[in-house]
């Protein structure tokens, strides 16, 4: 199971090769645990606040209207997850409720992966309230959940792919991903300290090892400046790319002409990128110069805990982020009009998320769909497309 934020992400290329202490090296070698669990469920909640300052009266009354309505936005997510050993074959379930407005909205997903077979399944069954489902499609008003099926949307679009490239591609893609990421870490040490050993801490009755990441407004955006310019310069970036498309086009199943067509012009774009990379580090350098003074991250800056087992794993995550727009300096950053709103918006997120029932018996059951109960998004699709009504041109 890939269980791990972005923030984790961002977390681990930080630190891997910029003088890693014991404790460090001990949190890489959880994160890359965790990333190998086969079964677990998992609770996360998520709350959001929003404050304006700094608006004219006309634009203050609008701000007020939008933050009545999103301050205090709480998501909360149950997950469950669980897949066999080589990764080829997963299921997955996730309840949420979203709190929004002082209304409660409740959506669930279902998933269901299976690389196994000679074609691939991939199901994925949402369901939502009456309120959304109507404002999909007509057609879903009375219905309980939307179908995705891969192996339909496919068939709809008319392209023939090779299942078994396909099949070969997704059990390959990890690995090439992983040596794709050791040789980009390689030469990676941005001058950038984001995480600290805490200690330990028990938390529901399990004693944790803490590590913490930081990072205020400066050092955010010397890490984030570093992390763009090292992936603009780094030349395996690009072959991997041009390596990702020439997968991807080798299963698709078109003419010759159509597939030799299709590849220069993927070639021709990608040499054109390549072209402008100069270009485009220089556009990103300005812009990081031009920001250097307007706070992204707000006072608070980002901070999160992640908590490691006896067993080595990371079943525990909580922290804050604080952002912090100013509408008018970027504004002027971006050349907008002069005219434009002036003001800041404070954007606050919490969070906290627990990891339990590690590689357990965990039962995810399937909805039993049919055409009573549901409607297939190539078929909602289809009927939106009929429904649209063309005016004639007057002469």
């Amino acid at each position: 199971m890939k269980k791990g934020s972005i923030i984790t992400l961002f977390l681990i290329f930080a630190i891997m090769l910029t003088g890693c202490t014991n404790n460090e090296l001990a949190f890489i070698k959880a994160f890359n645990k965790t990333q190998e669990i086969n079964s677990a469920e998992s609770k996360s909640v998520f709350k959001f606040t929003l404050k304006g300052e700094g608006f004219s009266p006309e634009d203050e009354q609008i701000v007020q209207q939008v933050t009545s309505l999103l301050n205090n936005t709480e998501v909360s997510i149950t997950q469950k997850i669980k897949q066999n050993d080589d990764k080829t074959s997963a299921k997955a379930y996730a309840d949420m409720k979203l709190n929004f407005g002082g209304m409660e909205m409740p959506m669930s997903v279902w998933v269901d992966v299976d690389m196994a077979g000679d074609k691939p399944k991939l199901i994925e069954i949402i369901k939502m309230p009456p309120m959304l489902m109507a404002g999909m499609s007509p057609e879903a008003m009375d219905k309980e959940y939307i179908v995705y099926d891969i192996d339909k949307l496919i068939a709809k679009d008319g392209e023939k792919v090779n299942y078994s490239k396909l099949i070969k591609f997704s059990k390959d893609m990890q690995s090439k991903l992983d040596n794709f990421f050791k040789d980009y870490l390689k030469t990676f040490k941005p001058k950038v300290e984001v995480v600290k050993y805490r200690g330990e801490r028990t938390i529901d009755g399990n004693k944790l090892s803490i590590y913490e990441l930081k990072l205020d407004d400066k050092s955010f955006k010397d890490f984030m400046r570093y992390t763009i310019n090292y992936s603009l310069e780094n030349k395996e970036v690009l072959k991997f790319m041009k390596g990702y498309m020439d997968v991807v086009m080798s299963m698709v199943e078109n003419s010759s002409e159509e597939n030799e067509l299709m590849q220069e012009q993927i070639d021709m774009e990608l040499d054109n990128l390549e072209r402008r990379l100069p270009e485009i580090k220089g556009k990103f350098n300005e812009f990081m110069d031009k920001i250097d003074d307007i706070s992204i991250i707000g006072d608070k800056g980002i901070v999160i805990e992640y908590g490691v087992n006896n067993d080595g794993y990371i079943v525990y995550e909580a922290g804050n982020i604080d952002f912090r727009i100013d509408l008018g300096a970027i504004g002027n950053v971006s050349k907008a009009n002069t005219d434009s709103v002036k003001g800041v918006l404070n954007i606050g997120v919490e969070f906290n998320s627990k990891i339990f029932n590690i590689n357990e018996n965990i039962t995810i059951d399937m909805p039993k769909v049919d055409e009573n109960n549901s409607i297939y998004f190539n078929d909602m699709i289809d009927k939106s497309v009929e429904n649209i009504v063309v005016e004639p041109v007057a002469n």
